[in-house]
Parts: C-alpha cells; sequence; structure tokens
C-alpha cells in the first residue's frame, strides 16, 4: 500500500463514506496478512505460493513512518502481479476475486478514512512460522537461510551505496552468491517453484540490492557486484 493512498484529502472528496470501486488501493499491491487471516491461508483459501515474504529488516512501504523503511517485523503478503504489481487477486473488470474471503487489512481500509487501517500497521501480523506447522520439515530450512543469508543494513546501505567501503562490498558480494547459491540446492533438492520460493524464504537479495544501485553478473569464477 503506497502512502498516497493515505493521503484522502488529496484524493477523496470529504463527503465520501463509501467505496467507489476505483480499484486505486488494490492496484497498489496485496495487504500484509494478520493473525486473523491464518485460517484462509490454513484452509487454502489463500494458498502460500500466492504469498510472499518480507523479512524484518527489509525496505518496504510503512504509511505510519511516510516513506520506505526497513520493516520493523515480518510481513507476508499477498503477491503483486503485472509492472504495477497489482494484487494477485484484483481483476480490472471483476474486482477483487476473494471478496467473501479477503484479508483483514482489506476488510478495514477505506481511503477515504484511514484510522482503521493505519491502527493495525506491523501488529499482529502474520510471519511464515505462524503459518507452518510446528513439524514442517522446511521449518529448519528457513532458520539456515536466515543464518546464512542475515538480512543487511539496507538503511546505512541506502545511505552509503556510492561510497561503500571494499571490506563492505565484497560482504554483500560474497551474501548475494551465498543467497543464491541456497536457493539454487534447495530448489533442486525440494522441487520448489518460484512462487514458493518467494514465500519461504522472501525475495533474492540482490533484487533488494538493485533499487540501491546494485548490478550483478555471473561469471565462471562467480557472483560479481557492481554500484
Amino acid at each position: 500500500m503506497r502512502n498516497s493512498l493515505l493521503q484522502n484529502d488529496s484524493l477523496h472528496p470529504f463527503s465520501q463514506n463509501s467505496c467507489n470501486k476505483c480499484g486505486n488501493c488494490c492496484r497498489q499491491g496485496g495487504p500484509a496478512l494478520h493473525k486473523k487471516d491464518l485460517n484462509l491461508v490454513r484452509e487454502g483459501k489463500i494458498p502460500i505460493e500466492n504469498l510472499i515474504t518480507i523479512r524484518k529488516g527489509e525496505l518496504t512501504e510503512n504509511p505510519m513512518a511516510g516513506g520506505i523503511q526497513p520493516a520493523g517485523v515480518e510481513l507476508v503478503k499477498i503477491v503483486g502481479t503485472g509492472r504495477q504489481w497489482d494484487c494477485r487477486y484484483y481483476d480490472g473488470e471483476k474486482g477483487c476475486t476473494i471478496y467473501e474471503n479477503r484479508p483483514q487489512a482489506c476488510v478495514l481500509l477505506k481511503c477515504w478514512d484511514t484510522k482503521d487501517i493505519l491502527d493495525i500497521v506491523e501488529k499482529e501480523t502474520l510471519s511464515r512460522f505462524d503459518i507452518l506447522a510446528a513439524a514442517d520439515p522446511l521449518i529448519p530450512v528457513i532458520r539456515e537461510h536466515e543464518r546464512i543469508c542475515p538480512v543487511p543494513d539496507f538503511l546505512y546501505i541506502r545511505a552509503n551505496s556510492y561510497r561503500l567501503t571494499e571490506q563492505l562490498a565484497k560482504e554483500l558480494e560474497k551474501l548475494v552468491g551465498d543467497d543464491l547459491r541456497f536457493r539454487t540446492r534447495v530448489i533442486r533438492d525440494l522441487n520448489l517453484q518460484l512462487s514458493e520460493e518467494l514465500f519461504y524464504f522472501g525475495r533474492p537479495l540482490f533484487q533488494l540490492l538493485q533499487p540501491l544501485g546494485a548490478t550483478i553478473s555471473e561469471s565462471p569464477s562467480g557472483i560479481t557486484l557492481r554500484w
């Protein structure tokens, strides 16, 4: 959800008191899931292949902070589609295709009165470990990934992307390589699909670094990260 949608005085007349079905909120990406949404996932109404994990510390839109900031908690969101990253369940002609089973954030969102939706930002959110059964064999794999590929300090990288020390640049390059090798091995061994990978391990690190000025190349000698 982009902050622009929360500026109700600039987008909506003060007389508005109901949804006009414009679809703008659905075109800003899928919502984060909350504890009340757990059964929607466990009952298959929102399957994990339609979810993406934003790990704690990743840069994401925070309407309370008024911009892109590190996520204060792990978030599991409905994945987006297309260049504009529309909500996976939004249809331009039909509207929300899971309206009767829409998440709590969608129920509470009123673009003309954002108090209720702001009240739940990063509160009572679902994580991967809430969704997966305690005995799920992928839980130790996720924990191994967290150990091998921790989330770096994106705020520092964003502020210093044009003057990173050689040591930090090399550390990030190693992290990117470790992350890609880990994913390749797990996808091969467990036969995971890309959509499942994004839920279990979040977005690849190189994708998170690209908006901050990084480019990646691969050669027989390994991964190279340039700024």
